[in-house]
């Protein structure tokens, strides 16, 4: 594996050096500050009790590695298309770029998202599929912003995408 591939391997437990947490800037744990998964969270939240929106703090946390996997692969590419496509491009430039990220909603993801990778999320959190998709309404746009800290697409993603 290379590139994302690795980093989303590092956080599922398989080979790769890094993983994704890591560079998510430790999503996956760690004290409650900007970087961690619970300061990301109090961020949607407004709170900072890593709650999130609607007391899906527990879901919001599953997240982050769905969502990492949904990613992987040329999967970046792949959502950020299908969100143009959708004519949700704006929303989607934003979490590239190195403004504020737009949200989008429940709908949004419900619409631009590949039903069977919606259904396979909420498969795998034991949820509904629009608890998933409000889910990952929350969490896509500061996963996205932190994979492209920079701007722009990783390199290696972009030549994976096909």
């Amino acid at each position: 594996m290379s590139g994302l591939d690795d980093l989303i391997g590092g956080i599922s437990g398989g080979e790769g050096g890094g993983g994704l947490g890591d560079l998510l800037g430790g999503l996956a744990g760690g004290a409650a500050g900007a970087g961690s998964l619970d300061g990301i969270l109090g961020t949607l939240s407004g709170s900072g009790s890593g709650q999130g929106p609607g007391g899906l703090g527990g879901l919001l946390t599953a997240l982050v590695p769905a969502v990492g996997g949904m990613l992987a692969g040329g999967g970046l590419k792949n959502v950020l298309a299908s969100f143009e496509a959708h004519g949700l491009g704006a929303q989607a430039a934003s979490w590239v770029g190195k403004g504020a990220n737009e949200p989008i909603s429940a709908a949004d993801v419900e619409t631009a998202v590949d039903h069977d990778q919606l259904a396979g999320i909420a498969s795998e959190l034991g949820v509904s599929e629009a608890e998933a998709a409000e889910g990952v309404a929350q969490v896509l746009p500061a996963v996205v912003d932190r994979l492209t800290p920079d701007g722009v697409l990783p390199a290696d993603e972009s030549q994976a995408a096909g």
